[in-house]
């Protein structure tokens, strides 16, 4: 069987297990009051793409196409798209918490809104938190070796939306999707958690990813033409630019209302929601107070740049700690320390200014 059949077999075979029965004993109050989560936040579980993944995508590709089988709790690493550890690792250092990670480097939320090719030759299509991420999670808590998690214990995070919005995807249109479509679908995979057991939710909105180089206008570190995350990207920097800031920050005004709107009204239900744009916007122009490393601060460029063949270079790379953006997309292993500074403040019960609670 071929590697890229056996990924999809594993992946159907994952989203078979989804176990009807399955529910997480739910307890804990109907408190709405800020930071108050139905218990003491023991275990983290994480769904996103790229700026979450630890190592999930790379076990597909050290076995053959293969995903990892239910109930296996794959193990640290220090090397991620950010050029070090992942946020949700540093939240699990930081807190002690236990970490259980499903992000996926190219994750979209659903495939049937944002499909993104993994193989042409094949017609296949990256894991999707819809169709992957989630019912591989299930899959595993439905396994007798897999740790019993609590509602009241476990803080359910998410954070897509960098491809949806990207290159080939919602930026350069698609038929009958658009923010709304995207952000229902953010809203309806934390339903579903509810609807299996999760009381605890940790939303992270929309990245400031108008900055980043690959859509940032020239003046501003920007990239022209096609590009490796981006094959078919046009000349014109400053018109892409213009129209990611409109998604992003149209998608997080969205986010503002739909979020307590439809999560925050869930009985037993505590919601967060950690503005990662406003955040990395203050990084971007006040790096002295978050960066690290010897000046010069660099908010524009990449620590790595890479053709649009995959071959790098590094810039700086013994002083990455200085960078905003790790490469042309991804934000820098800083960057995700600060994130998990402020997750690791909503995790222990504390005040963070880019958290509000429903």
């Amino acid at each position: 069987m071929a590697p890229i059949i056996r990924f999809l077999t594993v992946l159907a075979f994952a989203a078979s297990s989804a176990v009807n029965g399955y529910s997480l004993e739910v307890r804990g109050s109907d408190s709405r009051e800020a930071a108050s989560w139905t218990g003491k936040i023991e275990n983290l579980v994480v769904f996103g793409d790229s700026f979450t993944d630890e190592n999930r995508f790379v076990y597909f590709i050290n076995h053959n196409g293969s995903a990892p089988p239910p109930g296996t709790i794959l193990p640290e690493s220090a090397s991620t798209a950010t050029g070090g550890r992942s946020w949700a690792r540093f939240v699990s250092q930081y807190t002690g918490i236990n970490l259980y990670n499903y992000a996926v480097i190219g994750a979209v939320c659903s495939n049937s809104l944002t499909p993104r090719t993994l193989s042409s030759d094949l017609g296949l299509l990256f894991p999707a938190v819809k169709d992957y991420e989630l019912p591989a999670f299930y899959a595993d808590v439905a396994t007798p070796s897999f740790p019993k998690l609590s509602p009241s214990d476990t803080l359910y995070a998410i954070w897509i939306g960098t491809n949806d919005l990207g290159g080939d995807c919602i930026i350069t249109g698609l038929p009958n999707v658009g923010l709304t479509n995207f952000t229902q679908c953010v809203i309806d995979v934390a339903k579903d958690l509810y609807d299996h057991g999760a009381r605890n939710f940790m939303i992270l909105n929309l990245a400031p990813i108008e900055r980043a180089p690959l859509y940032a206008p020239l003046g501003e570190g920007g990239r022209e033409g096609p590009r490796r995350f981006w094959r078919g990207k046009g000349a014109n920097a400053t018109g892409i630019s213009r129209r990611m800031r409109d998604l992003v920050q149209g998608g997080n005004e969205i986010f503002k209302y739909k979020i307590p709107a439809e999560l925050g009204v869930l009985k037993g239900a505590k919601v967060g929601v950690m503005d990662t744009y406003g955040l990395m916007s203050d990084i971007w122009h006040n790096p002295a107070q978050y960066l690290n490393g010897s000046l010069p601060y660099n908010t524009t460029g990449a620590n790595v740049d890479c053709d649009i063949n995959g071959v790098c270079t590094n810039y700086r790379l013994q002083d990455r700690d200085s960078f905003l953006w790790y490469d042309e997309l991804h934000p820098s292993e800083q960057v995700s320390r600060v994130i998990a500074r402020e997750v690791s403040n909503a995790v222990q019960k504390k005040t963070s200014k880019w958290i509000k609670y429903w």
